[in-house]
């Protein structure tokens, strides 16, 4: 889901973006995955020719992330609830998929023993040459491939990622370096 609204300033207003999807794996399980900032080359699509480092650790650590597909990021853990199986980071450097700037929360929920609830919700502000709401949409489906790296490689299977929109976007503009 992705809506648009508070502009911010001419031409740009904030977007909110969630994605969530109930799957057949204990929380806890899920959850011992998610949970750690330096994993996240684990479940993208290119991660496996893409590069991390963390520096610091719990909230405040940095990840300085080099994906193949898209550039330079670099996130900082702005908070960790362990018991509520949360965090949230946000964009300290770069410009991936046309995001100028973004926040977002993961979170997982038990449904039952045996299933839970993986939810991502973002808020995210587009460059300024951009759709708003197209770069929304590159957002949710980045949050989705994540999900679906998390469940196969949790399950020992092969993920089926989706076409990643604006994936190369921050690769092609010079001026977003």
């Amino acid at each position: 889901m992705v809506t648009a609204h508070q502009p911010i300033c001419q031409g740009t207003s904030v977007v909110e973006v969630e994605h969530f999807r109930e799957i057949d794996l204990p929380a806890d399980t899920v959850w011992e995955e998610l949970r750690h900032f330096d994993r996240v080359l684990n479940w993208i699509p290119g991660g496996e020719r893409s590069t991390i480092t963390v520096e610091g650790e719990g909230v405040g650590a940095v990840r300085d992330i080099h994906l193949a597909t898209q550039g330079y990021v670099q996130h900082r853990l702005v908070a960790f609830d362990n018991q509520a199986r949360s965090f949230s980071y946000e964009l300290t450097a770069g410009k991936p998929i046309g995001m100028q700037d973004y926040v977002v929360v993961a979170t997982v929920t038990p449904v039952d023993d045996d299933h839970c609830t993986i939810r991502w919700a973002g808020r995210m502000t587009a460059v300024e040459t951009l759709d708003e709401k197209e770069v929304g949409h590159a957002l949710e489906v980045a949050l989705g491939n994540m999900t679906t790296g998390i469940i196969a490689g949790l399950k020992s299977e092969k993920p089926v990622f989706v076409s990643q929109p604006n994936e190369d976007w921050q690769l092609k503009d010079p001026q977003s370096r």
